[in-house]
């Protein structure tokens, strides 16, 4: 342990180094701050009575209990360390349902819950747990627990379950809590992981993970959409319950071969990623506990590890093979744990891709879930399904038994991936269980594959054997191959003997052959031209030994930028300092000269320091070597010199900058969005978009409403270039909104949903007016309205005067206007351009009938819009919207004037539920 020194903020009473877990957090981050995949999100369900007071005083006493919960992560010197503050403000938040949801509670639950889950830590603030308790029924409730995987881990939900549970029933009771003293604190455990990892013990380890991961091919599921080349933390989650006997067959299965039912997963789990890949080096990741002391089992905090496990699957062996060879994989790599995965990723020295994760594409995990029921006087606790908050891997699988039965959870980038290719997997990966409980001496190749993953294969197949077929085709070419990594292809080649062109032109002359053979879908990037094809024992092809080369053609272009030489020689500097080195070779790349994740940062930081530039890490893995980092750093020098402030677009008007979930977009109106932003059980980032301010904008000629929405579909495209989009629009404005976000949806963009208020649909309106008496009864609920708009402050007396005929024949309004108590220029409270815009933009609306809706629409309608007999509910909308599409709801009022504010946590609570719905109805 360090001793605080003067430079250590007050209240942090101890400082430790990280420990190999904490330093590889604190890096994602750093890559991502707030990064939500690293958010750990736990739900547990309350049944009974127990008061959100106590359970408050719960966490108060286990946060005072744990220094890990009570400490932040900062950049010392040599990389992050840890400090331990002497206390944290913890306060529970609390929301209650009971009286505000109809239908299914457990939906708006899962709202908030997910929300919760995604509001980012910061990492320099002690305290990394928050809690959030809501209340669905009298005696029940979910608490809601999120908390940064630097100072938790899975283990720990049951630890923080325990204990909180523990201390929750003694001060209900007035006693102190049971708990034992704990024998250590996790920056203890991380002080010793420093000097145990310094003591020489990884030379083992080293030797046994180069071995194991020799020549390993980085493994990945061809994804449904192109790889960005940023990776994406946007996830989503396919679940599947298994038949009720389930674990009672792992158990007996696994018993039966000598191995733990987490190796008999990892077996099944291989030989299905073969079936659906066609790949026979497969490898994917899971994570171990790392408490391999009993003094560790009562500790919160994150001491997990990640392993790579490889396996070599011949689809003609049996299961019962497959199973056995597995188990020696399993053991294997269980032995030599200790090694961190940071460092084993410093060790092999893996090409970096800021579109991958580094060696680990997949991930699996076969498991028990860690929080147990637990009965206490009064109430109890029990876990309950949870979601994670961002996508760490391309596809992580969780097989988990919980006292309910098992289940397995798909969570995977929804970016690369659609639900029914990872639900299609899930129905592989079941059906592999019961071919190997049911038929262990069947080949793994017997293993039907559904009919959406077999088509894949096919189709990938196919385009790699067009472009093998192609090259070999050529009489310059001896042999060829192809492979893919499920956004391109990338083709090899042997020369034929008597090849008359240089071989450092073949690949040139190849892709204009392959040009005039293939479709321009089944393009290879390139071709490399090898001396020999890498052959296995057996004389088969090893593709996982080829590799296309790493350089962008992003990358090649920076290496030819002329550098200022001052520039160059100061990034020289700094990777020589850094890494130590008294000579930098221009194209060698900084992970190869030793460069680390914690060096990279570091690098970036004295970048940023000299030239005020901001470059994320992705930048580093991009152009890796000095010559094209400098040719970076030097565009980006010569762009910001270049660069004049704009103005700030007047069109775009920020209304909240920040707030988790979907972000709300608003047509023309700024007051009420913006206390709907704030007002609902998370906040929302808010934006209002308008075409009309004082003499500038849009210009009102002749166009119609679709043209109007146009060019606000555009400018919503400058606001927000991708969705998904939820609009907000009241009166005219909600028309606009609607027909906005129609326009959007036609291009293919997602719609969250068009939330509105009192919006009448045209035909609807046009037709209401027809009938004397439907439009008597309109014009009675008009005049209530504006009597009420004036009594309470919302409308001028003379503004509604000026409304009437009647009041204008008798000269009433013009002696105001002489007496200067009223402008007539206005024909209202508004300013004269804002009712000219409203004007303008009503009159085209009433000549628009809106073509069919079927994305959600939720209308509020509220008491300004006449109801009862012989009106529509949603005052003409059932008869454009979707069936199942369109919610209405009543609440009495809706309105923000100045300070005041009327129905709009009412309104920001239905919206959290409508999209909680529609989430659900997917």
């Amino acid at each position: 342990m360090s001793t605080p020194t003067a430079k250590t903020p007050q209240g942090i009473v101890a400082e430790f180094p990280a420990s190999a877990t904490q330093k590889r957090c604190w890096f994602l981050d750093q890559m991502r701050p707030g990064n939500p995949a690293l958010n750990v999100a736990v739900r547990w369900e309350l049944r009974g009575n127990v008061s959100a007071k106590v359970l408050e005083e719960a966490f108060q006493y286990v946060i005072a209990r744990h220094e890990v919960l009570r400490t932040r992560l900062v950049e010392g010197e040599d990389g992050p360390v840890q400090q331990v503050a002497a206390a944290v403000e913890f306060k529970l938040d609390q929301v209650d349902i009971r009286a505000a949801v109809q239908g299914d509670p457990l939906l708006r639950v899962d709202a908030i819950a997910r929300e919760n889950a995604e509001r980012p830590f910061d990492l320099s603030k002690a305290g990394l747990l928050r809690a959030t308790l809501v209340r669905f029924e009298a005696d029940r409730a979910m608490l809601l627990i999120v908390a940064h995987q630097s100072c938790f881990d899975g283990y720990s939900i049951g630890v923080l379950g325990r204990e909180i549970g523990i201390a929750a029933d003694a001060i209900n009771r007035g006693v102190e809590p049971d708990l034992p003293e704990l024998p250590l604190q996790y920056g203890d455990y991380a002080l010793w992981q420093q000097e145990y990892l310094a003591s020489g013990v990884l030379d083992e380890e080293t030797e046994y993970w180069t071995a194991a991961l020799h020549d390993m091919r980085y493994f990945e599921i061809e994804p449904d959409r192109a790889r960005p080349a940023v990776r994406s933390v946007e996830g989503a989650q396919v679940d599947m319950d298994l038949p009720p006997d389930f674990g009672d067959r792992l158990a007996k299965a696994a018993q039966a071969r000598g191995m733990s039912t987490f190796a008999f997963g990892c077996a099944v789990f291989s030989a299905a990623l073969q079936r659906m890949t066609g790949e026979s080096d497969v490898s994917f990741g899971s994570q171990i506990a790392g408490r391999n002391d009993v003094d560790l089992e009562p500790l919160i905090g994150v001491f997990i590890n990640n392993l790579v496990l490889r396996f070599d699957v011949d689809p003609a062996k049996t299961f019962a093979a497959h199973l056995d060879q597995a188990r020696a994989v399993v053991t294997g790599a269980l032995s030599h744990q200790t090694m961190p995965f940071n460092q084993l990723v410093q060790v092999l020295n893996p090409v970096r891709d800021a579109g991958r994760n580094p060696l680990i594409s997949i991930n699996f995990n076969l498991q028990t879930v860690f929080m147990k029921t637990q009965e206490y006087e009064g109430f109890s606790l029990r876990s309950s399904p949870s979601h994670a908050p961002g996508a760490v891997y391309d596809m992580d699988v969780a097989v988990i038994g919980r006292p309910t039965g098992w289940q397995m959870n798909a969570e995977y980038q929804s970016q690369l991936f659609e639900a029914e290719t990872i639900a299609a997997f899930l129905d592989l990966l079941a059906q592999a269980f019961e071919q190997a409980f049911a038929e262990a001496e069947a080949p793994i190749a017997t293993l039907p594959l559904p009919e959406r993953l077999a088509n894949r294969r096919d189709r990938s197949s196919r385009a790699l054997s067009r472009v093998e077929e192609a090259l070999a085709a050529h009489a310059y070419v001896a042999e060829a191959a192809a492979i893919s990594d499920g956004t391109e292809t990338y083709g090899f080649v042997t020369p034929a003997p008597g090849t008359t062109v240089a071989l450092e032109t073949l690949p040139e002359v190849l892709m204009d052959h392959l040009a005039q053979k293939l479709a321009e879908a089944d393009m290879p990037r390139g071709v490399s031209v090898l001396a020999l094809l890498p052959r296995k024992q057996n004389g088969a092809l090893n593709r996982a030994l080829l590799r296309p080369p790493a350089q962008r053609r992003d990358a090649a272009r920076a290496s030819r930028r002329a550098v200022d030489p001052e520039v160059a020689a100061r990034i020289r500097g700094i990777w020589q300092e850094l890494l130590g080195l008294e000579a930098v070779p221009d194209t060698a790349s900084f992970f190869d000269l030793g460069g680390d994740s914690l060096l990279t940062v570091r690098m970036l930081t004295r970048i940023r320091e000299a030239y005020g530039l901001e470059l994320g890490i992705a930048t580093a893995y991009e152009y890796p070597t000095l010559t094209t980092l400098t040719g970076a750093v030097w565009e980006r020098l010569n762009a910001k010199a270049e660069a004049t402030p704009a103005e700030p677009d007047w069109r775009i008007l920020p209304l909240r900058k920040d707030g988790a979930g979907v972000p709300l977009i608003s047509v023309n109106n700024a007051a009420t969005p913006m206390a709907l932003a704030q007002d609902g059980p998370t906040p929302r980032k808010a934006t209002c978009v308008r075409l009309f301010e004082g003499d500038h904008g849009l210009d009102q000629t002749d166009r119609s409403f679709e043209e109007v929405a146009r060019a606000y579909a555009d400018l919503v495209r400058e606001a927000q270039p991708e969705g998904p989009y939820l609009f907000y629009g009241n009166c005219v404005h909600g028309n606009l909104a609607l027909e906005t976000a129609r326009i959007l949806h036609a291009e293919g963009a997602e719609i969250a949903g068009v939330a509105m208020k009192d919006v009448w649909e045209p035909g609807y309106a046009e037709a209401l007016l027809k009938d004397p008496k439907m439009r008597k009864a309109e014009k009675w609920q008009a005049l209530r309205n504006r009597i009420r708009m004036v009594r309470e402050g919302e409308m001028s007396f003379w503004a509604m005067l000026d409304m009437y005929r009647v009041a204008r024949k008798t000269g009433i309004v013009h002696a105001a206007e002489a007496l200067g108590l009223y402008n007539r220029a206005h024909a209202s409270d508004l300013e004269e351009e804002q009712q000219r815009a409203i004007s303008y933009l009503s009159k085209a609306r009433d000549a628009y009938r809106p073509a069919p809706v079927d994305f959600p629409v939720l209308h509020v309608v509220t008491e300004i819009t006449p109801q009862g007999s012989g009106f529509s509910p949603s005052i003409g909308w059932e008869k454009v919207v979707a069936e199942g599409q369109l919610k209405t709801v009543h609440i009495p009022k809706v309105s923000v004037v100045g300070n005041k504010r009327s129905g709009t946590e009412a309104f920001a609570r239905e919206i959290e539920t409508f999209l909680a719905e529609r989430d659900a109805a997917r």
